[in-house]
C-alpha cells in the first residue's frame, strides 16, 4: 500500500532523473468509490512545475501543477476497466528535445493497458509542453489507497553531469575519477544490438550487446584487418546479406541505427526491414537516404545531398529523437525533417539489402561495427 505523498522538492523522491525518461509501472486503486487517483508525481522543468500520471476511476490522465495549482491535460477512459477489480499497466515516456524554433521542450505520453494485453500502438495521451525533463520522480496514492505490483524508472541524460564527486564544483578530483575510466569498455543498456563484424568465418554474425545473433547469407568474405574497426564483412552486391530478428519497433520511441560504410552503388541498401529501408542509397546519385516515415501515409523518404558511395570509409546514421528524423554521414547531421511519428513494425532486419530483398538493392562493399540503440544518439 502506499498513502498519500506530496511532491515539495526533489528530496526524498523515490528516483532523480535528468533527460528522457521513461516510467512504468503495474497497479490496482483499491478503493476507487471516493473519487481518488494514484499513480506517479514526476517533475519535467526547472522552474519547479510537476507532472501527475496514472489513473483516476477508469480513466488515465495526465495533470499539470503550475503554482500550486492542478490543471488536467488529458483524461480518457479506458474501455472495460474497473480499478477495484483489474491491475492495470501504465506507461509514461518523457523525451527531452529541440522544437522547430529552437526552444528546448518535451513530449509526453501515457500508454495504458491490462495485464497479459499488448501495449497500445499509439499513446492515449500525447502531449507536448514547453518543458523539459530533470527532477524528481515519486509514487502517490490521493484520496484512496493502491497497490503497485512493480515500478520500472528508466532515465537517459540528456546534459553531461561533470561534476563527479558531487562537491558543487568542476576541478582536478573530478578529472581523477574521469581518468579511471579512460579507454575502458562502457556498458550501455540503451545499447540493443552491435554487429562488430569482426569474425573471421562462419556464417554467424554475433551480437555482442544482445541476443540478435544474425544468419549470413551468400559468399560473403570476412576481411579480419579490413575494417575501418578492426574486421568488416565484404559484400558482392548479388546475394549478399545478413539476417537477423526483430531488434526494436521504430514506432515506440526514440532510437538510432549506425554503421560505417565502403563502396556501393545508387539505389543500394545498408540496413532495411519489410516495410522500410532504413538506411540505403538514393537510385539517382548514391545520396544517403532513409525511407522511414510517419504512421498512415505514403513513404516520404528523407533525401540528403551527401554521396556515400565514393569508395572511401563513411560511418553513416539514422536518429529518430520522437520529433525529428536525422540522417548523419562522418558525425554530422546531413539531412533533417519534423515527423509526427513512424511507421510500426516488429519485423527481422536485413543487412545489406532492401525491403523485398529485390534485385539491385544488395550491397557491393564493406560493411562494419554497426549499432542499434533505443535512444537518440548524437554521433
Amino acid at each position: 500500500m502506499v498513502p498519500w505523498s506530496g511532491v515539495l522538492g526533489d528530496e526524498g523522491n523515490d528516483a532523480i532523473y535528468a533527460g528522457n525518461i521513461t516510467i512504468r509501472m503495474q497497479l490496482r486503486m483499491d478503493d476507487p468509490l471516493n473519487h481518488g487517483n494514484t499513480g506517479m508525481y514526476f517533475r519535467a522543468t526547472r522552474t519547479g512545475d510537476y507532472y501527475n500520471a496514472g489513473i483516476y476511476l477508469n480513466q488515465l490522465y495526465l495533470a499539470r501543477m503550475t503554482a500550486w495549482t492542478w490543471t488536467v491535460l488529458k483524461q480518457p477512459t479506458i474501455p472495460g476497466f474497473s480499478p477495484a477489480q483489474q491491475d492495470i499497466i501504465i506507461q509514461i515516456d518523457v523525451t527531452d528535445f529541440t522544437d522547430s524554433t529552437g526552444g528546448r521542450t518535451s513530449r509526453l505520453e501515457v500508454y495504458g493497458w491490462l495485464p497479459g494485453q499488448n501495449k497500445p500502438a499509439q499513446p492515449q495521451i500525447s502531449v507536448v509542453d514547453g518543458t523539459f525533463a530533470q527532477g524528481g520522480v515519486a509514487m502517490y496514492a490521493d484520496r484512496c489507497s493502491a497497490t503497485f505490483r512493480w515500478v520500472e524508472v528508466v532515465a537517459e541524460p540528456t546534459e553531461p553531469i561533470v561534476d563527479f564527486n558531487g562537491d558543487g564544483t568542476v576541478d582536478e578530483n573530478d578529472l581523477e575519477i574521469l581518468m579511471e575510466y579512460w579507454d575502458q569498455n562502457v556498458d550501455d543498456p540503451t545499447l540493443l544490438a552491435h554487429w562488430a563484424l569482426d569474425e573471421t568465418e562462419g556464417t554467424i554474425a554475433y551480437d555482442s550487446a544482445g541476443t540478435n545473433d544474425a544468419s549470413v547469407i551468400g559468399e560473403l568474405i570476412w576481411e579480419p584487418t579490413g575494417g575501418q574497426v578492426d574486421g568488416a564483412l565484404q559484400l558482392d552486391g548479388v546475394d549478399d546479406c545478413i539476417i537477423t530478428d526483430s531488434v526494436l519497433n521504430p514506432a515506440e520511441g526514440p532510437f538510432s541505427v549506425l554503421a560505417w560504410v565502403k563502396g556501393g552503388a545508387a539505389g543500394q541498401v545498408i540496413v532495411s526491414e519489410p516495410t522500410a529501408n532504413w538506411l540505403c542509397t538514393d537510385p539517382s546519385n548514391g545520396e544517403l537516404t532513409t525511407e522511414l516515415a510517419c504512421q498512415g501515409q505514403a513513404t516520404i523518404p528523407l533525401i540528403s545531398e551527401t554521396i556515400i558511395t565514393d569508395g572511401e570509409w563513411h560511418r553513416i546514421g539514422f536518429v529518430w529523437d520522437g520529433s525529428d528524423r536525422m540522417l548523419y554521414v562522418d558525425d554530422v547531421i546531413v539531412a533533417q525533417d519534423t515527423q509526427a511519428d513512424l511507421k510500426q513494425s516488429d519485423s527481422g532486419l536485413n543487412i545489406g539489402t532492401g525491403k523485398a530483398m529485390e534485385l539491385g538493392a544488395f550491397w557491393s562493399g564493406l560493411i562494419d561495427d554497426i549499432r542499434i540503440y533505443s535512444r537518440a544518439v548524437s554521433p
